[in-house]
């Protein structure tokens, strides 16, 4: 639980090592800490980083069976053998498929591919598909970005007499494949086990041509960063060189459907980053797969007239257009199943079920929802008799690892630590509910769930240059494993903001330094904007991005995470909040037996001690005032606990936050922040109007959320709550809540009028908390 959108890490640099590195690397001082912090430890490592060739690739011979694989190639082109490639429906396994058909192309081998549909089949190798190919004539299948645990598929393929080489990335356990050959750089001891699918086919490619690789694979090295870049694989090591090498070849490739891509999205003459891959290039590939016909997607990489391949560039926009649309839907309907069906409290894995809900779009929103909630998230798709669904992670939680323990539930399953595809009887959705419900509760604990930004730096006004600009561009391509460096730069001052976008979802600001003035983008943060004013003093987290207009080159920041004084906290912590209120007022003691208060403005005194304690707050004011002056930068770690101290999420260096403490057990080890006066607390406790006015709002309604029910804010959340309880108690009234969903199940009045101040509850909560 936090206070902000997440929580600032900034990891301090030992200034001594810095200066000697840098000496030794001649580089720059911040440069030297990039790399540090990137785990590069000598000369060598550095030059390789800064410098990517394609030299400087691995020899593919290393992966365990690319001997064996490249034999049985080599004969099947020799005896002219139909060869097929049968590979996934994602821009990974599109570019797989697309590499290794160039290549064999290039050879004059008439190879062809098959990919299965993903409605009808599923991830993976299928019968029917092995079916298919054997019934035109295959006789060599090589899978790409899959098959690593298609076990009885490839026992099938045997007993169809279809030979089988297999290269995958993804995860697997125990049994491997009968095949000929199985190549993953994940087997045995391959020096970078992080290839994407396409890298492992490029790899192939390697091995496949040997001295001719050089010649060769300047047709294919787009293709292959491209996928790299749009499976989200660490850009490290060898898939740094592909995707440097590959992006460097964009803006003037040969391929006239990548050309048609790049055309179609806007950005010609642009230079291609990863930017553009993941957010604007690989979607409408992707699309193609999710809701269309992949093939489609191959056909454009493999064309060489580039009007045909502009046409087929085109349907993908439109197929991305028309993703996007039931994506919004599927969304809204993930979002209210969470809402009515799902205790966020207890549930810290999400379980999300619906029924017609296209299986190529739920990732992506089981991805959206995940970001959102900061927590792993499985959605799954049921028609009644069996369900398809994606996985996905945070930063940190193996979803492949959590999944695994309930395997013997699938139908199908593979994936790996941030992402996976399963399928299963719909009977089994129970099973697993309850089961990650019970692992997420021994293994899972609050604080893994916070949302952590890096901070590579803190910046004063005379460090933000061009050259430092230039300077950090030297680590380009940035993605996953080689992340843009961010940055805090404190005590700017508002000068002006806007919204901006269609929607008015986006914020610009105009910041000063109280020397230079600069432009600021946040995006998705145009909420922001009743939270602000000019002359505000503000601290942002951000990249810096060179900004060109008219000839004119500025710099610019682009904002990932803002923190403001006064700015309210998190709708996820309120909602905590609001709850811990109610609890408070109704279980706890009152304040008769606490005297060792502090006051909220003297947060010098609890700090000035060095074994942090517990801290205790008992008001949203105490709350909020303890954000801004104890967590203004965001660098501190702390716990959040609410109404009781909670042991399992008690970390040693960590600042342990009791809100509203039912029972503090007053002692030395606690310091108590307190409310600001008691008013406020007995401000929640509703009187007869407070009453009569709830059920009048509430009475004609099944289902609301609190907000609505509060009548526009006229009554607290709390106060809300003590009204559902209240009518509860009168028998009028049968509800259940869920974080602030309420369901709503009323009952025939009473024939004799009820007196609110004779009901029990309202008699202790008077007796409690009327001074």
């Amino acid at each position: 639980m936090i206070f902000q959108n997440s929580i600032w890490s900034y990891r301090e640099s030992d200034l001594e090592k810095i200066e000697q590195f840098s000496r030794e690397w001649k580089q720059d001082a911040l440069i030297t800490k990039l790399l540090l912090d990137r785990g590069l430890s000598t000369k060598e490592e550095v030059n390789t980083f800064l410098n990517p060739k394609i030299e400087d690739l691995k020899d593919p011979l290393l992966l365990l069976d690319m001997d064996k694989a490249v034999q049985r190639i080599h004969s099947a082109i020799e005896n002219q053998e139909s060869i097929w490639l049968y590979g996934d429906y994602d821009v990974d396994g599109i570019t797989s498929i697309s590499i290794l058909m160039k290549y064999f192309h290039s050879l004059g081998v008439n190879s062809k591919f098959y990919i299965p549909d993903r409605q009808d089949e599923g991830y993976g190798i299928s019968e029917h598909g092995l079916d298919t190919i054997k019934s035109d004539g295959g006789q060599l299948v090589i899978t790409v970005d899959c098959g690593i645990t298609a076990l009885a598929q490839a026992e099938y393929a045997k007993e169809i007499a279809l030979d089988l080489i297999i290269t995958d990335h993804h995860e697997f356990q125990g049994e491997l494949p009968d095949a000929i050959a199985v190549v993953n750089p994940k087997r045995g001891n391959y020096p970078f086990k992080m290839l994407a699918g396409c890298g492992v086919a490029l790899k192939l490619v390697q091995a496949l041509s040997g001295d001719n690789f050089g010649a060769f694979y300047e047709e294919v090295i787009d293709i292959a960063a491209l996928g790299t870049v749009a499976d989200i694989v660490p850009l490290r090591d060898e898939n740094r060189i592909i995707t440097s090498v590959g992006l460097a070849k964009m803006p003037n490739t040969k391929n006239p459907g990548i050309q048609a891509l790049i055309s179609e999205a806007g950005l010609v003459g642009k230079e291609i980053n990863s930017g553009h891959i993941g957010f604007v290039i690989a979607p409408r590939i992707n699309a193609s797969g999710r809701i269309g016909n992949p093939s489609i997607a191959v056909n454009m990489l493999l064309e060489k007239d580039y009007f045909k391949a502009l046409e087929i560039a085109k349907q993908l926009s439109a197929l991305n257009t028309d993703r996007q649309m039931q994506e919004r839907e599927i969304m809204e309907s993930a979002e209210r199943y969470i809402q009515t069906q799902i205790d966020l409290d207890t549930e810290k894995i999400l379980l999300v079920v619906g029924n017609n809900w296209h299986t190529g779009i739920i990732g992506i929103v089981a991805s959206k929802l995940s970001d959102k909630y900061s927590r792993p998230t499985v959605i799954l798709n049921s028609d009644g008799i069996m369900a398809k669904g994606s996985a996905r992670s945070i930063e940190g939680i193996s979803i492949y690892d959590v999944l695994s323990r309930f395997k013997f539930l699938f139908e199908k399953f593979g994936g790996h630590e941030q992402a996976a595809g399963l399928s299963l009887s719909s009977d089994n959705i129970q099973a697993l509910r309850e089961g990650l419900k019970a692992y997420s509760s021994e293994h899972l604990h609050n604080y893994m769930l916070i949302s952590k930004e890096r901070v590579d730096g803190l910046l004063k006004p005379q460090m933000v240059t061009h050259q430092l600009v230039e300077t950090i561009e030297q680590l380009k391509p940035f993605g996953m494993g080689n992340p843009k460096p961010q940055f805090v730069f404190n005590d700017l001052i508002i000068e002006d903001y806007k919204a901006l976008g269609k929607l008015q979802n986006h914020l610009k600001l105009i910041v000063n330094d109280s020397n230079r003035v600069y432009d600021a983008l946040a995006f998705n943060r145009g909420s922001f904007m009743k939270f602000l004013k000019k002359s505000d003093k503000i601290h942002l987290l951000m990249t810096l991005e060179k900004n060109n207009f008219m000839g004119v080159e500025t710099i610019q920041f682009m904002v990932k995470d803002m923190i403001k004084e006064r700015m309210p906290i998190s709708d996820l912590l309120r909602m905590r909040f609001d709850l811990a209120m109610k609890n408070f007022l109704v279980n706890a003691d009152g304040y008769g037996t606490i005297d060792n208060f502090t006051s909220i403005d003297s947060f010098d005194i609890i700090f000035s001690v060095p074994n942090k304690k517990p801290i205790l707050i008992y008001s949203e004011e105490g709350l909020i005032k303890f954000k801004d002056k104890v967590l203004a930068n965001n660098y501190i770690n702390y716990t959040l606990h609410f109404n009781q101290f909670n042991s399992k999420e008690s970390r040693e260096g960590f600042w342990d936050i009791i809100i509203l403490p039912i029972a503090p057990g007053v002692s030395d080890a606690y310091y108590f922040i307190s409310a600001t006066n008691d008013l406020e607390l007995y401000s929640h406790i509703p009187d007869r109007n407070d009453l009569a006015l709830f059920y009048k709002y509430a009475i004609n309604k099944e289902e609301s959320t609190l907000q609505l029910l509060s009548n526009k804010g006229t009554l607290s959340i709390a106060k809300c709550r003590i009204c559902l309880s209240l009518l509860s108690e009168m028998n009028l009234l049968h509800y259940k809540e869920n974080g602030n969903y309420v369901k709503l199940n009323w009952l025939p009045r009473p024939t004799e009028k009820i007196d609110i101040e004779q009901l029990e509850l309202y008699k202790n909560l008077i007796k409690k908390w009327r001074k």
